[in-house]
């Protein structure tokens, strides 16, 4: 294993028992800028009670957010039945995380995805059979009428890493209010990731801030170029 990788996989781990760790001290002086989920809860100034998790994968983010926002209900969707079932097992001492196997989109379906030998990588943005290592079906669902189906009608955080598939999820939502959101984003044009400024463009249009960009990548041939990141948008009305 990669040394680098070692120590920055330690250092995190240290950085996220500092943020856990319930000191005031830790509380009011831990900088901005470094972890989303603090600094969205310094900015709320109050404890969300619904989240969802689009691409949860195996759960490892619905558990960092279960930690911080211990009364948050947490609706995780993973739609590939493996990595779902890691997911179930991996969060099942939590009752507040709720894992669901469905992928999020604008309309409801059922999907042909091929699947990579790296579970994170999977994307409905992919058509392509090479180096897949099988294929599933998948069903396809929007958020608002699961939600609406449920009688909930606002989301206070949606985070969404579904590998370039974030605008279908987000046009998916148009019927429900979301207070808080969390996606992944590109520098660089490419099928597995949605572009900084068009994501700009539509959150500044439906009244987002945003308020931080996290867990900066970089260009693996070219250290210069920023790859992608992690973007926090907040609805304005909620930095007033």
């Amino acid at each position: 294993m990669n040394w680098k990788y070692l120590i920055g996989k330690n250092l995190s781990k240290l950085d996220s028992a500092i943020v856990n760790s319930g000191y005031s001290f830790v509380y009011n002086n831990y900088p901005f800028g470094r972890n989303w989920m603090f600094d969205l809860k310094k900015t709320l100034k109050c404890d969300p009670t619904l989240i969802v998790d689009a691409g949860a994968n195996i759960g490892s983010v619905s558990k960092e957010l279960n930690n911080f926002f211990r009364k948050a209900t947490i609706f995780s969707f993973e739609p590939v039945k493996s990595t779902f079932n890691l997911l179930v097992e991996k969060t099942k001492a939590s009752s507040k995380i709720i894992p669901i196997q469905f992928a999020l989109a604008k309309s409801v379906d059922r999907f042909e995805l091929f699947l990579s030998s790296e579970n994170t990588i999977n994307s409905l943005k992919s058509k392509q059979e090479n180096d897949s290592i099988g294929k599933e079906i998948i069903q396809i669902i929007r958020l608002d009428n699961f939600l609406l189906d449920k009688n909930l009608n606002k989301v206070d955080v949606l985070k969404i890493d579904v590998e370039g598939f974030e605008f279908e999820v987000l046009k998916g939502c148009e019927n429900i209010e979301i207070d808080c959101i969390l996606l992944e984003v590109g520098y660089e044009r490419e099928s597995t990731k949605v572009h900084f400024s068009d994501v700009e463009i539509y959150m500044e249009e439906r009244g987002y801030q945003l308020c931080g960009i996290y867990e900066i990548m970089r260009n693996l041939n070219d250290k210069r170029k920023i790859a992608y990141s992690n973007n926090l948008y907040i609805k304005k009305e909620l930095l007033l």
